[in-house]
């Protein structure tokens, strides 16, 4: 009888381990440069996604980051950035968007950025 419960409890064990293995923060996306740039379109399947940005440069400068979804056009007089800064700064945040196709839209000038979204699994 103790075996069977030694080899019961290490079932689960395994499979509680197994079944962790695919878990964490997926890269969806990463996107850098030293100018305006947009990306091409990536998917968030999750409503959990976050954004890191890191911007270097020589102050003032000027960082936008826009997460615009499919199909919408651009225009940065109406929409709201996701992130932004004038002044050199690394940050990660909570996107807040819904799953559905994006694609990032950046304004710079006198900065080298880089940007990784993730979402968790």
């Amino acid at each position: 009888m103790k075996k069977q419960v030694v080899f019961f409890i290490s079932l689960i064990v395994l499979l509680l381990f197994v079944s962790g293995c695919g878990s964490g923060a997926k890269t969806v996306i990463e996107l850098s440069g030293d100018n305006s740039k947009k990306s091409g379109l990536f998917e968030l399947k999750t409503s959990n996604a976050k954004m890191e940005f890191n911007v270097e440069g020589e102050e003032p400068l000027v960082f936008s980051v826009f997460v615009v979804p499919e199909g919408e056009t651009f225009d940065q007089n109406i929409l709201t950035p996701d992130a932004t800064t004038t002044e050199q700064k690394s940050n990660t945040i909570d996107l807040g968007k819904e799953p559905g196709k994006y694609f990032l839209q950046v304004i710079s000038a006198r900065a080298d950025w880089s940007i990784t979204i993730t979402e968790e699994q």
